[in-house]
């Protein structure tokens, strides 16, 4: 009787096999031993296909494979069915190059001494299969990680932007929800960038990166005022009415004679300058389209500047410019976190000694708004150390605890305030 030898069996290379690049040989089971035959000679009945230098790191081959098909054969093994099915009439081409780059080894049962006619499995290599599952918990931690910053931000925004907040739970998809989640937080800060170039470049450091990022958001469901106060609108549009009139080069508009406001869409290949007739007195600036449309229509030699929101780079430019032919400023807007946000960039961006007048809405007969979330409070608490216009402003809105929107009761301050100021009439 013979003695089988319990020593662990060595890898056996199938030197009949002859495949360009690769190297056969049959690995050795699990418990170390090699089946036998009824002499107790070795009997292996799988072989498998490797690339003829194992020793060298393995290496992607260049437009072999898209990223995702990259990704799915390095994950794990896979049957060959599955594989066939993935890759279709190309698949054994793509797999043999894999094989002889080191990717991956091709799984075969032996029948005899010969490989079957199709390979059985293909097994990714060890490095490649860990570095893959590296990556994918790390992706799995950022979409965690993305999706814990969306639900706080949404909560934050939901009463002044519940447009981006639907926004922010509409995808899970790491790209987009990162796009998402970088605007919602610009917005939350009250950050206004010159351009969606400026934005994505921010952001990524590749003004190429998402060049589409305006129509993501959009599509996903923030606001056309959200995405203006972002300063994504592609091309920024100032709403003028009363005596002024427009330079682009050698060409003059005025649209004085027609009631305003006229939307004007700024573009960077155009250089426009602004010009408010001499003597026209104070100069009104305002957030709320409808109010500047009563004003309009009540004084028409009022100058008048509707700033659509947050006003982006372009818009401010011509603010200033405006403000510096009169000889006071009046800023209206709505009394919330926003309107703060709009009276302050405004404010700072004015030259020096130029008289100025905020308006708060909140002073006239009204009826309360909805509740200043607590994003809301803190971020006004920021603008309350301020020891002027802005500083009270904030105060007064945080001290009513509640936003004001209404066309009517911007009037109605708008009015009380032109009474008082000396340069009106």
């Amino acid at each position: 009787m013979t003695t089988p030898d319990t020593d662990q069996d060595t890898e056996i290379t199938l030197t009949w096999i002859d495949r360009p690049g690769l190297v056969a040989y049959a690995p050795v089971p699990a418990n170390g031993r090699y089946p036998r035959d009824s002499r107790n000679r070795p009997c292996p009945r799988t072989a498998r296909l490797r690339t003829e230098t194992p020793h060298l790191p393995p290496h992607r081959p260049a437009g072999l494979l898209s990223d995702t098909d990259w990704a799915w054969m390095i994950r794990s093994e896979h049957t060959w069915p599955h594989v066939a099915a993935r890759l279709g009439t190309q698949a054994e081409t793509i797999v043999f190059t894999l094989a002889r780059a080191g990717c991956v080894t091709i799984g075969y049962d032996l029948k005899g001494s010969s490989l079957a006619p199709t390979p059985k499995r293909v097994y990714p290599h060890p490095d490649l299969a860990a570095a893959e599952q590296e990556r994918r918990t790390a992706r799995r931690d950022q979409r965690t990680t993305l999706q814990t910053r969306a639900a706080d931000l949404a909560a934050d925004l939901r009463d002044e932007w519940p447009g981006v907040a639907q926004a922010l739970g509409a995808t899970d998809h790491p790209d987009r929800l990162g796009w998402v989640v970088n605007a919602a937080a610009d917005l939350a800060a009250g950050v206004v960038h010159d351009s969606v170039r400026a934005f994505v470049q921010n952001h990524a450091g590749n003004t190429k990166a998402r060049d589409d990022v305006q129509r993501l958001l959009a599509d996903l469901g923030f606001e056309p005022d959200a995405i203006a106060a972002l300063g994504l609108s592609r091309s920024p549009y100032i709403g003028i009415g009363g005596p002024i009139r427009l330079r682009a080069g050698d060409t003059r508009v005025d649209l004085s004679p027609l009631p305003g406001p006229h939307d004007i869409r700024l573009s960077h290949r155009h250089s426009i300058n602004i010009d408010v007739r001499a003597g026209a007195g104070l100069l009104l600036i305002i957030e709320n389209r409808q109010a500047a449309e009563t004003l309009c229509d009540m004084d028409p030699d009022l100058p008048v500047i509707w700033c659509h929101g947050q006003p982006p780079d372009p818009v401010v430019k011509l603010i200033t410019e405006a403000a510096a032919q009169t000889p006071s400023t009046l800023i209206c807007t709505d009394a919330d976190l926003g309107g703060v946000r709009i009276a302050a960039r405004i404010r700072d961006r004015l030259a020096a000694g130029t008289t100025v007048h905020v308006i708060d809405v909140g002073v006239a007969e009204h009826n309360p708004g909805r509740a200043l979330s607590a994003h809301s409070r803190t971020q006004l608490e920021r603008f309350t150390i301020r020891p002027d216009q802005i500083g009270a402003f904030a105060r007064s809105c945080l001290d009513r605890g509640y936003a004001i929107e209404q066309e009517a009761t911007a009037r109605m301050a708008l009015a009380t305030a032109l009474k008082r100021t000396p340069d009106y009439g």
